[in-house]
């Protein structure tokens, strides 16, 4: 056992919701082995960074966050470094940043209780294997998120050979959990106070491909969660437009559950382009696909990320990925510089655009997108939908949802066309509390966020249900 007489430990997450979970996951598991969930570094006797190293603002946020803490790390303190950056640079960050006591991948987490009490006896433990996701390692599990939010990783690492992604490096081969490893847990999370689950991995769409052809596929896990009494929706991110099929389309169309929200990162939409990335098919096919989204699945909300700069792009490609937008009239998109990552095939492409280059190219393509949003938002004005409450804010002077609201706090909550973190929220004043589902009109929208009155009765209904 470590010798320390209170075993506090502290955490820093960093990066995508998958690390976030993994972060869950590691304080579950201390939690577990006796130690203390303390929020401030400086009460701690260890300290837990989760890194992200997916581009480079990633890694330099990573960096900086590990810095931070080497310098003000005490000496009976132990630093662990654990997540992507581990993954990626393993002992060499240890070496440049001799504080470090213990290193953790991406593939060692569920370890992390080991890996501490090996730091503490001075072990310099490094663990980087990449192992197969045992049918328990998520379970136990401390959820960070708001109420009645919880994420639900279904696979871990990718099997797509795009060129401008590391991710395969980091987080390994595609590897399915098994739907019965996820049922166990889910019926955890919705005994705990999960309504709704936000499933994820690198490639969604994918699941269960990599377990045989017996294996339930995502339709059939949609099915499966959707039978959970106290469950009320199911989200799914990151979906794969070459591993989306029709099961999995008739599943989100019929089953009431699940969110009709898609998140399909498509990056590009020029053929030439793509196919530089290695990503599938091509922009003509893409707006079949979104058609037929919008036909099967009545009332979805689109989103999508899109990659500016990449090498090789040339004008005739923003210009056609511009009008590519204007066409898919997506909901809502989000737009990245290429950042040129050692390690990719991409790195060694010819044909580097100029920084200054994609940040005008990121410019126009957001203009464009920016107009498709907001007559996206237009069509939703009037409506009244079901909002999953979030918190209470306080507003700041001069905000315009306090203009519009006429008060100087407001609750925030989702619609299902809002995934968290990402889309903005809809706010309202009203008799509810955190974690309950109410009825709001919207009245009006800003360009991230809208604003609405709560339907009379609708607040203390649903608040009564949540306890």
């Amino acid at each position: 056992m470590i010798d320390s007489p209170s075993r506090r430990v502290a955490f820093v997450s960093l990066g995508c919701a998958k690390n976030l979970v993994d972060s869950e996951v590691m304080m579950g598991r201390l939690g577990s082995a006796g130690w203390e969930l303390v929020g401030e570094a400086s009460a701690a006797d260890a300290l837990v960074i989760n890194t992200c190293a997916f581009i480079d603002p990633a890694k330099a946020e990573s960096t900086e966050a590990i810095l931070q803490h080497a310098a003000s790390k005490r000496a009976d303190q132990r630093l662990i470094v654990a997540g992507c950056l581990s993954q990626r640079f393993g002992d060499e960050l240890r070496t440049l940043i001799p504080e470090i006591d213990g290193i953790v991948g991406t593939g060692a987490y569920a370890s992390i209780a080991e890996v501490l009490e090996d730091a503490w006896a001075g072990k310099a433990p490094c663990r980087l294997d990449f192992q197969p996701e045992p049918e328990h390692d998520f379970l136990p599990r401390l959820i960070t998120t708001p109420p009645a939010t919880a994420y639900l990783k279904i696979a871990e690492g990718c099997d797509h050979p795009c060129t401008f992604c590391i991710i395969p490096a980091l987080r390994g081969r595609f590897r399915s959990r098994s739907s019965q490893s996820l049922l166990a847990e889910a019926r955890a999370l919705v005994d705990g106070g999960t309504r709704e689950l936000i499933l994820i991995a690198q490639d969604s769409s994918m699941y269960g491909r990599d377990r045989g052809p017996h294996a339930d596929r995502l339709a059939d896990l949609l099915g499966k969660l959707h039978a959970i009494d106290g469950l009320e929706w199911i989200r799914l991110l990151y979906l794969y437009p070459a591993t989306v099929d029709d099961a999995l389309i008739d599943a989100m169309a019929a089953l009431p559950k699940v969110c009709k929200y898609v998140d399909m990162p498509l990056q590009h939409a020029h053929p030439e382009v793509l196919r530089g990335m290695r990503r599938p098919w091509n922009g003509e096919r893409y707006i079949e696909i979104i058609e037929g989204l919008r036909r099967r699945i009545p009332g979805v909300t689109l989103r999508s990320t899109f990659i500016a700069g990449f090498p090789g792009e040339r004008e005739e490609h923003v210009d056609y990925l511009a009008g590519w937008l204007e066409r898919a009239e997506l909901d809502r998109a989000g737009f990245f510089a290429y950042s040129r990552e050692s390690g990719t095939p991409g790195d060694s492409l010819a044909e580097q655009v100029p920084e200054r280059e994609k940040r005008l190219r990121l410019i126009r393509l957001r203009d464009v997108q920016r107009r498709a949003a907001e007559r996206a938002r237009m069509k939703r004005l009037g409506r009244s939908e079901r909002v999953l409450v979030e918190e209470r804010r306080r507003l700041r002077a001069g905000d315009p949802m306090r203009t519009a609201l006429g008060s100087a706090h407001a609750w925030l909550g989702r619609s299902q066309g809002e995934a968290p973190g990402v889309d903005g929220a809809i706010f309202f004043t009203g008799d509810v509390r955190a974690g309950s589902f109410v009825e709001v009109t919207l009245e009006g929208a800003t360009a991230f966020d809208f604003h609405g009155s709560l339907k009379a009765g609708a607040g203390r209904e649903e608040a009564a249900l949540v306890g």
